[in-house]
């Protein structure tokens, strides 16, 4: 009579064993779940810096074609304040106008100052870009606010905004004064001041968004760097 193996083979598992993967499966789901957030804003922050880099570009082609910087204003309103440079964003920076007082002018629209191609009558297109996602809410995000929710048109004031992958208009400060540095009068403290202070970078054009706590610096403090803290804004000059 043939004796069976003391080690016979089993199939399938016991219950221990598959306690013990169904643990394994959960502790790698975790550790997915948690890295899958910091993923995504690690591709948010990319995406904002190539965009500001992108409008750093598009308006110093604008300066390179006609000389100067695009007028944030109607051609027919009074001038600027001379000795301060100009700046265009989202309300919530404290901006006194939308960034599509640039974009109109950038993107060859003839709306804004660029009514009748005023700002821009060689009607060069110096930056192009995607259409926004907009949310039930209304809410755009990486991208130009052309479309709202139900397909129509935008609000005046918003239309051709360009917002970020969190939802807030990206600033735009030009080099208005012509002294070769954008003074953050009134943005960012740790950026301003005159020339002479040497705090002010040296660029002619400066773009920027307030990252995913929508305010600029940290916490809003409107600084972008507090000693070796540095907030969540994307910037175009470093």
């Amino acid at each position: 009579m043939k004796r069976s193996s003391p080690v016979a083979s089993r199939a399938g598992f016991t219950l221990v064993e598959l306690l013990v993967v169904i643990g394994i499966i959960v502790i790698l789901m975790s550790l997915l779940l948690t890295a899958i957030p910091a993923v995504k804003e690690a591709s948010r922050k990319l995406e904002a810096k190539n965009m500001v880099n992108q409008i750093a570009v598009a308006c110093n082609a604008y300066y390179t074609e006609y000389a100067k910087f695009p007028p944030l204003t109607d051609p027919s309103a009074p001038p600027p304040q001379a000795d301060k440079d100009q700046w265009v964003g989202d309300p919530a920076m404290t901006a006194t106008q939308n960034n599509n007082q640039i974009f109109f002018t950038l993107r060859n629209i003839a709306k804004g100052p660029n009514k009748d191609n005023a700002t821009n009558p060689r009607r060069v297109v110096f930056f192009e870009g995607k259409s926004a996602a907009v949310n039930n809410s209304g809410k755009p995000r990486s991208g130009f606010y052309d479309r709202s929710a139900t397909g129509g048109t935008p609000p005046s004031t918003e239309e051709s905004c360009l917002y970020d992958p969190w939802g807030k208009q990206y600033g735009v400060i030009l080099d208005t004064t012509g002294d070769d540095r954008i003074d953050m009068e009134g943005i960012y403290t740790d950026f301003q001041g005159a020339s002479e202070s040497g705090k002010a970078p040296r660029k002619k054009v400066g773009a920027f968004a307030m990252g995913k706590d929508e305010k600029l610096g940290k916490d809003g403090d409107k600084n972008f760097r507090s000693g070796s803290e540095t907030s969540d804004d994307v910037i175009s000059w470093e």
